[in-house]
């Protein structure tokens, strides 16, 4: 079979990324209305279909171990436990499974545009066989964490969820040393990402094994790598940008019902909502293609470096990548196109109707709190008086803070477990008491340093300000068998107890105040949740942003709980969670949040409700 690199010396960096660029493109555009039919019908499947399958999977794993939602914080070795772990790696297995054969069609389609039906089956059972094989492990890595991590290559809604939280990136990235480790991190998986970035087309297009490898001698050295990356960067830009054009376009119909007939507004707003999330459903999935055109295209090019033993699969070659780009079309395509673009008007229209009432839900003015998380670290440090000052200064509904107990049995304003990251020391907290602490200057990395207060001291500022707390009962290591008792005693004496709301990652904490004091509105933070809502005591949850999905705020409205989410600092998540009317988002920027919220108390029309539902539902990359 004839090859490019027979036929060509090595060409200079630039040439390299002209020319996968250029062949890339066309082998999307031979691909014609048959690829676009496979994206629209991928993702229906995958939305539709697989998702729901699987969710409905993992809530079953639950109830095996006797829970309604996940909880780790109270997920404990039982009857239930081996098969709950049993059907968490089913549910592992097969989205594994899935991406891959998702991945397999668009390569197989790119690599024989002009195959057959039964030939993809074919083709797919193959792969299936191959995906059997120990051999493929390395691919499980590769999809669940190099790929979304990096969020460079191949992309899926399977994996689109996947990624560091920002609760946990959020803390690393106070710290000087842990931030460079997390940096440090990303780059070397990054690195990975690349040298790797070949894997799946030659998992498919080889009759062998050991793609892992065979990618990593493909991209080996800078002329390999550096027209690759460039390439697969060009078509994720050349997506957003589309993705932004699609977005203007969809504003202006309801823009304009705004200023002429605001009635017909929700109904424009929300078949232009559908109308984009069909289009930027495509656009995701050309984009996809592009990207596994490109690889293809590098694949074939270092067909002479595979490892002995792995050949390529015969397919149309390099002479199609040539023609592909002088004739985008061939001929005959005109009948599927019509039909991918009927099926895409009615795909769209179904998005539309069923978008009606969310637009109208998203509409509503939000009455979503803004807590302050630890205070509000653009005045001081966390925790601190300062940092307290600030937020109320900021105009913040509530503080969130956290408090401790010391070696003495007294208590302090106090997040981490030692006092190395602000201030420098390993000593722990559980090991000084708290006229020891309060002696320490504590420091963060935008320079404002203060003093960790006594519990007692911060209250009584917090009552002095008119600011309400959030308060978080935190486990330092010295907590005695009746810290929830001391801390009500304590609580009581500043007259403070019932001006304050609490909560907890410690589900024992939680019960015993609600136990001790029912009238108190207490809550049950979780740092993963999911499926449903856990089994507690308390009268809202805490869900880390992350996991703070539509469906889990709705099944906790639907037990009687609120629904506070941490920490939402970017514009996107802000807009999101003030948009669905949470009870409460817990921030490091207040004074963002607060702003956006009378922003969107103070709007008219849809205009700006379309704009964020757009950013949320029509994704590209």
């Amino acid at each position: 079979m004839p090859t490019d690199t027979a036929a060509a010396s090595k060409p200079g960096v630039w040439s390299e990324y002209r020319l996968l660029l250029a062949r890339g493109w066309g082998l999307v555009r031979a691909g014609g209305a048959r690829l676009a039919a496979l994206i629209l019908i991928t993702h229906l499947v995958v939305l539709g279909v697989a998702l729901p399958v699987l969710g409905w999977l993992f809530r079953e794993a639950l109830r095996a171990n006797g829970m309604s939602g996940l909880d780790l914080g109270q997920l404990r070795a039982g009857g239930g436990i081996p098969l709950t772990i049993a059907l968490i790696l089913v549910i592992v297995a097969l989205a594994f499974w899935l991406i891959s054969l998702q991945f397999a069609a668009f390569v197989t389609l790119l690599h024989r545009p002009g195959i057959s039906g039964r030939e993809l089956l074919g083709e797919f059972g193959r792969v299936t066989r191959k995906l059997l094989r120990p051999s493929s492990f390395p691919l499980v890595l590769y999809l669940f964490l190099l790929l979304p991590l990096t969020g460079f290559g191949f992309t899926s809604a399977f994996t689109r969820g996947i990624a560091i939280p920002s609760f946990i990136s959020g803390e690393l990235l106070k710290s000087a040393s842990s931030g460079v480790a997390l940096v440090a991190l990303l780059l070397l998986l990054a690195l990975l990402n690349i040298r790797l970035a070949l894997t799946v087309p030659v998992f498919v297009l080889t009759s062998g094994g050991r793609s892992a490898r065979a990618s990593w001698r493909l991209t080996r050295g800078l002329r390999a790598a550096v027209p690759l990356v460039l390439a697969i960067a060009t078509a994720m830009v050349l997506g957003a940008i589309a993705a932004v054009a699609v977005i203007a376009a969809a504003i202006i119909p309801t823009a304009l019902t705004d200023l002429l007939a605001p009635d017909a507004s929700p109904f424009v707003a929300a078949y232009s909502l559908g109308a984009a999330q069909v289009v930027g459903l495509l656009l995701s999935g050309s984009v996809t293609a592009f990207i596994a055109a490109v690889l293809i295209v590098r694949v074939r090019r270092g067909e002479d470096r595979l490892p002995a033993g792995v050949e390529l699969l015969p397919g149309e070659g390099s002479a199609l990548d040539a023609a592909a780009a002088r004739h985008p079309r061939p001929r005959g395509s005109r009948r599927p196109a019509a039909i991918v673009t009927a099926a895409a008007v009615v795909v769209a229209l179904g998005f539309g109707t069923a978008g009606i009432g969310t637009l109208q839900r998203l509409s509503d003015a939000p009455e979503t709190l803004v807590l302050a998380h630890r205070g509000f670290s653009d005045g001081g440090v966390e925790n601190t008086l300062s940092g307290l000052e600030a937020a109320a200064s900021a105009g913040a509904d509530l503080v969130e803070m956290d408090v401790m107990q010391t070696a003495d049995g007294g208590f302090v304003a106090m997040h981490d477990a030692t006092l190395e990251r602000l201030a420098g020391r390993p000593d722990a907290v559980k090991n000084l008491t708290v006229a020891e602490l309060t002696a320490v200057t504590v420091r963060d990395l935008k320079g404002h340093e203060d003093r960790i207060p006594a519990f007692a001291d911060y209250v009584s500022r917090a009552g002095e300000l008119g600011m309400p707390l959030l308060i978080e009962i935190k486990l330092g290591g010295a907590d005695t068998p009746d810290h929830v008792e001391r801390l009500i005693a304590e609580l009581e004496r500043l007259d403070a107890l019932e001006s304050n709301i609490y909560h907890s990652l410690d589900a024992a904490s939680v019960a015993r105040l609600k136990q001790l004091r029912p009238d108190l509105t207490v809550g049950y933070t979780m740092a993963f949740a999911g499926a449903g809502v856990p089994d507690t005591p308390a009268d809202f949850i805490v869900v880390e942003e992350w996991t703070a999905t539509d469906r889990m705020q709705d099944a906790t409205w639907n037990a009687g709980l609120g629904f506070l989410v941490w920490t939402v600092n970017d514009d996107a998540g802000m807009h999101e969670h003030l948009r669905r009317n949470s009870d409460g988002i817990i921030t490091d920027r207040p004074d963002r949040a607060l702003g956006i919220r009378d922003e969107m108390q103070q709007e008219t029309g849809l205009s700006g409700v379309l704009i964020d539902a757009l950013t949320r539902f029509v994704t590209v990359v």
